[in-house]
Formats: structure tokens, C-alpha cells, sequence
């Protein structure tokens, strides 16, 4: 996965196709919903001589127990949202996996985590802009400055001189 630069600063996560890595003794396919075609596609290529396990709907602590005995050489394939592959992302960091071992497909929805720079609250579910935090109230724009520790966009009140004039609504993307 490549990151979009955006002024010099690495921004909003740009998904590549993912291939299976062949290199991998061990291969994890987790999906958080039904699984999707490409992760189907990757499961279906591997071979009968390479370990393979895959979960649907996973919850955390059953993602947790798989990651704790996670050998070097496996790979870690993921899709949902954006917010589930950075939450399973974070989990996989935290178990000791770099970053050559985990695989992000491409987010099935525009859904989004939000990090309201005011209140430090992360509002989720976001799909357009501005929006209400959770949080505090204030109405957030929302920008593509992403934040992989949080998982979540960056946002800040909308035209915080006048509350009055928001910006018209749109969806993000």
C-alpha cells in the first residue's frame, strides 16, 4: 500500500490491488463482513502446500488469539472499511507483525473514523462533510489528513468565524 502526498506530507491511504505473497508459508484471510470477490480470489490461489486460515465477521478477540501465534513468515490479508482494516491493522502491529505482513484490500464503503482536533473524540461512521462530532457538537470538516495510530481522518470546525455559514453538504470519497 502507497500513501498520497498531499504538500510533502504522507495523507490519505491509497489501496493497491493486493497479490498473495508468495514468499508466505502461512496465509490469514480476515474479512469483516461477507467475504468480498478479491479476497476470495486470493484465498482460492493458494496452494495446497502453504497453511491457511479465514474468518468472516471475526470479532476482536478471536482476531487477537490468531495474531498472538502469527509465524514470521505468514501474511495477513484484510477487508471491511477503512476503520475495521486500520483497528485489525493496529491489532496485528500490537501482536508483533511489521508491515510487510499485513495486506489491505481496497475499503468496501466510504465510511470513515473522524478525529476532532477540539475534543479529541473519534466520531464514527462519517460519510460526508462537514459533520457533527460526537463529541463536542461542532460542526467538522472534514479532510483526507489520515492518522494510521488513530485510524481516523483529521477534521476541524467548519468556518469557525461564523457557525452560521456552514459549507454546503457533501459526500466524502
Amino acid at each position: 500500500m502507497q500513501a498520497e502526498h498531499v504538500n510533502g506530507a504522507t495523507s490519505k491511504p491509497v489501496y493497491t490491488p493486493v497479490e498473495l505473497n508468495p514468499k508466505s508459508s502461512f496465509h490469514l484471510f480476515i474479512a469483516e463482513q461477507d467475504v468480498p470477490v478479491d479476497l476470495q480470489s486470493l484465498y482460492n490461489g493458494c496452494t495446497a502446500d502453504k497453511a491457511v486460515a479465514a474468518y468472516a465477521c471475526a470479532s476482536d478477540s478471536q482476531l487477537l488469539e490468531s495474531l498472538q501465534n502469527f509465524p514470521l513468515t505468514g501474511t495477513l490479508y484484510l477487508a471491511g472499511t477503512e476503520p475495521f482494516l486500520w483497528r485489525v491493522t493496529s491489532h496485528a502491529r500490537d501482536a508483533g507483525l511489521c508491515s510487510d505482513q499485513v495486506r489491505l484490500l481496497a475499503p468496501i464503503s466510504r465510511e470513515r473514523h473522524l478525529f476532532c482536533c477540539h475534543c479529541h473524540t473519534i466520531t464514527e461512521e462519517v460519510t460526508y462533510s462537514p459533520y457533527a462530532c460526537s463529541g463536542c457538537g461542532a460542526m467538522l470538516e472534514v479532510t483526507d489528513h489520515f492518522s494510521r495510530l488513530h485510524g481516523a481522518y483529521f477534521s476541524f470546525q467548519a468556518n469557525a468565524e461564523d457557525s452560521a455559514d456552514m459549507p454546503e453538504k457533501r459526500e466524502v470519497n
